[in-house]
């Protein structure tokens, strides 16, 4: 019976080590899976962090997307009114050219062959400016006054679309060195 006893005290003590064992390796593996979570969790908190930013950032893109397209309407707008009222002058200019209520003068150097024709006429027909020094201006006919308008409209319709360009990249851009210095409204 001792044998037997042995026997059974061998099995309990072989029962007890494999329970101690069963249960350390249990805390092990509950420590891991504690752990497990905590990094599931400390995971889960950063791409909610990195979710809000991209969120945070789009929003903001939007909204830069939207300022940069309400000045861009602004600007076009306002260079639009520019642009209709400077060419209801330019016609009602180039028509008063055209009928001769307005001229085009220009100014003639004093030593200009045109000039010396002047001084020699008969003072009383003589503009009062000759022989004391001023510039003469002649009076240009009206088709030629017509053409340099013409090539002056024209210049200042190439300078809008310049400034209308400025105002654009300006308007998307705000960094542009160019437009630091200029008020970010138009």
């Amino acid at each position: 019976m001792r044998g037997a006893h042995a026997i059974s005290i061998a099995i309990a003590a072989a029962l007890l080590f494999n329970t101690v064992i069963s249960l350390y390796y249990r805390a092990q593996l509950a420590q891991a899976h504690t752990e497990i979570a905590i990094e599931r969790e400390q995971h889960a908190i950063h791409l909610k962090s990195l979710s809000e930013a991209a969120l945070a950032a789009q929003q903001k893109a939007q909204n830069d997307y939207q300022a940069a397209l309400a000045k861009i309407e602004t600007l076009d707008a306002q260079l639009t009114r520019e642009y209709q009222a400077h060419e209801t002058d330019n016609l009602n200019y180039r028509l008063a050219l055209a009928n001769g209520n307005e001229r085009l003068h220009v100014a003639l150097a004093n030593g200009s062959t045109h000039h010396n024709r002047l001084r020699r006429m008969p003072k009383t027909t003589r503009a009062p400016s000759v022989g004391d020094g001023s510039p003469i201006c002649a009076d240009l006919n009206p088709a030629t006054a017509q053409s340099i308008f013409r090539v002056a409209a024209d210049a200042d319709h190439e300078i809008s679309k310049l400034r209308a360009l400025q105002g654009y990249v300006c308007a998307v851009r705000p960094e542009t060195v160019a437009c630091l210095g200029e008020s970010q409204e138009p």
